[in-house]
């Protein structure tokens, strides 16, 4: 049986309650994680994980609240003994954006490995793997498949369907990434054990960060609750776990209303380092 834990459910508004968006899956004592949004190493740390013990990165795509702590990540991973390469796989993109990590620190990550005369040096080597739909990755028991999703004008922006076998039967994990209600998520989440999905709640206009478009932009390339009844009930999932909120703060009462609305199977609000079995 996996294990998935939600590292951090939150967005881009910092919030003590929600860190940024990440999760772990944990399939056969093996850490893959899900997105590396800010505070993921602090979390990690909370859950009893060490960020060396991360073996394979999975981004859904480059906003900032998904690749915030890669380089904590990284380094972290290193400073705890890490003697493996750092590996990452992620859409076109994720390479320059590591690369460019690595130059902003590179006299700071130079001085710091002459001083400290760490032995795991091989801890500081990275493997990143730039992806699109046709990519597959397969070890120990566990496929994971990206596939593309709606998130425009971010291209491409990628949600991953995982299968495993638990006692010869199949599980299905999807995890939606950032997206609109999208026909490919429905297909790729089609009969899924969980579904784990983004949510736009709701925004109220402050007219000193926000103009008119910002609130009627922002929640066009995320799903409403109504939109993610629909899509679970189409899809069938025995259970829809729901992350990435925003806001972070909001009606728990009546999103589940919202969303009960289509769909009439198990519904999981989110809470940092909750932990689901698969």
């Amino acid at each position: 049986m996996s294990n998935l834990i939600l590292l951090g459910t939150g967005c881009p508004s910092p919030s003590s309650l929600r860190y940024g968006p990440s999760t772990l899956l944990i399939h056969n004592e093996k850490n893959y994680l899900f997105d590396c949004g800010s505070g993921v190493t602090q979390r990690l740390s909370e859950a009893g994980i060490k960020s060396s013990e991360i073996d394979v990165v999975f981004i859904t795509h480059l906003h900032s609240d998904h690749i915030m702590d890669l380089y904590q990540l990284y380094i972290s991973g290193w400073h705890q003994g890490r003697n493996t390469k750092f590996r990452v796989i992620g859409p076109k993109g994720i390479k320059s954006f590591f690369n460019n990590i690595l130059k902003a620190f590179e006299q700071e990550l130079k001085g710091r490995v002459q001083w400290e005369k760490r032995p795991n040096i091989e801890g500081l080597n990275f493997d990143i793997t730039e992806i699109d739909s046709s990519f597959l990755f397969s070890t120990d028991g566990l496929v994971v498949k990206p596939f593309e999703v709606d998130h425009y004008p971010v291209v491409p922006a990628y949600g991953y369907q995982i299968k495993h076998l638990d006692d010869s039967v199949e599980k299905i994990l999807v995890v939606s990434g950032d997206t609109r209600k999208s026909e490919s998520l429905i297909q790729n989440a089609m009969e899924a054990n969980v579904l784990l999905h983004e949510v736009f709640v709701d925004l109220q206009f402050d007219q000193n960060r926000m103009s008119k478009e910002t609130i009627k932009n922002v929640s066009d390339y995320h799903t409403s609750p109504k939109e993610i009844g629909e899509i679970a009930k189409t899809a069938n999932v025995k259970k829809l776990v729901l992350t990435h909120f925003v806001p972070p703060v909001f009606d728990k009462a009546k999103l589940l209303k919202d969303i009960s609305q289509s769909y009439e199977g198990e519904i999981i609000i989110g809470e940092d380092l909750m932990s689901i079995k698969i």
